[in-house]
């Protein structure tokens, strides 16, 4: 592991995607979102999937220009046609969207189509709740997962995902947790680090349990809670893929290694003020009681504490803005060669 400071990872990854051809907006963006997840202790959605993502860019499998267009259906519902942007860049616009129109009606919904791999939810979650709105915020993805009964993949990893604001507005209730039985980047990273996984996370091409990361990785990820964790990702395939009008039913594109055209992921957000039945103040004092209660309970054996949804993300963010965001020894030869390739300095 080598440690990297966060704004010299920021720095480095919107100059690679500034020179690729991104307006210095979006480079910003998508560069801030990737670091943010590094921040969180999320790392299988931070830097590590750079290289797919100028992969997919270089390959015109996504649009380095991306012409965004919102298509007004009601008071409080607008649709994003994404262009074939990064993901990034059309669902940070969709959360703005609803946002403002939570804001503005109460409830904000925005259905996105024609994006790609949007990163780590939590991105959007957090915007919300730093906007006094809960929100929920569905994606599809390309088949990793089967449906119950069956023995080959069709449906997406994806995250089922829901924010709101508490009293510290840098340490919202943040519950962003893939359908799988764990993110399937952990499995490339395992396999990168010959780090055996639990037997119960994935079976291998054959349907044979295996504990190998790599052959987890190119064969069948498991769901989480079996049938519950493959029905929700199947609702998410239905509310973020048909109802958005995005790509489905095992249609997208996987995102790191098929590059024949636009995955067409879809996305959908939904957004309400806190105070759309009560007061804001109310809703706060409320949710604080609810954690203070919680974290009262006898603790479980082995838990020192007890902590919400998001808590165990803001805690590593302390602790890596004091010490630095650790990279593995693959994650740093990648992004030398990056640097290689693009001319520009070495962030390590």
């Amino acid at each position: 592991m080598q440690k990297i400071l966060n704004s010299k990872l920021k720095s480095f990854t919107e100059a690679i995607l500034k020179k690729i051809g991104l307006s210095s907006a979006n480079a910003k963006v998508v560069s801030k979102m990737l670091v943010r997840a590094d921040e969180r202790g999320v790392w299988s959605h931070g830097i590590v999937r750079l290289p797919v993502y100028i992969q997919r860019l270089n390959k015109n499998a996504a649009n380095t220009k991306p012409k965004l267009k919102f298509k007004k259906i009601s008071q409080s519902a607008f649709h994003l046609n994404g262009d074939n942007g990064l993901g990034f860049i059309s669902a940070n616009e969709g959360m703005k969207k609803c946002v403002q129109l939570a804001k503005k009606n109460g409830i904000g919904l925005v259905g996105i189509s024609n994006s790609n791999h949007f990163g780590m939810a939590a991105n959007y979650l957090e915007f919300a709740a730093k906007n006094n709105c809960i929100s929920w915020v569905f994606t599809n993805a390309s088949k990793a997962l089967p449906p119950h009964g069956a023995m080959a993949p069709f449906f997406g990893t994806s995250p089922f995902a829901f924010g709101c604001p508490t009293k510290n507005k840098n340490k919202p209730f943040i519950l962003d947790m893939a359908s799988s039985s764990v993110a399937r980047g952990k499995l490339k990273f395992a396999a990168q680090n010959n780090i055996k996984i639990p037997f119960g996370y994935a079976l291998d091409k054959f349907g044979k349990p295996t504990n190998d990361g790599q052959k987890a990785f190119e064969g069948i990820m498991l769901p989480f809670g079996g049938m519950k964790g493959a029905g929700l990702s199947w609702m998410m395939d239905i509310v973020a893929g048909i109802f958005t009008g995005a790509n489905h039913s095992g249609k997208v594109k996987n995102a790191i290694n098929d590059f024949s055209g636009p995955a067409n992921v879809g996305h959908l957000m939904i957004c309400m003020r806190t105070n759309l039945f009560q007061s804001h103040k109310s809703f706060i004092k409320k949710i604080e009681y609810g954690i203070k209660q919680v974290k009262q309970l006898k603790k479980a054996k082995g838990f020192k504490k007890i902590l919400h949804p998001g808590e165990p993300e803001y805690l590593d963010e302390m602790r890596l803005k004091r010490s630095g965001i650790n990279l593995s020894k693959e994650t740093v030869i990648e992004l030398k060669k990056l640097a290689s390739q693009y001319k520009i300095k070495s962030p390590i």
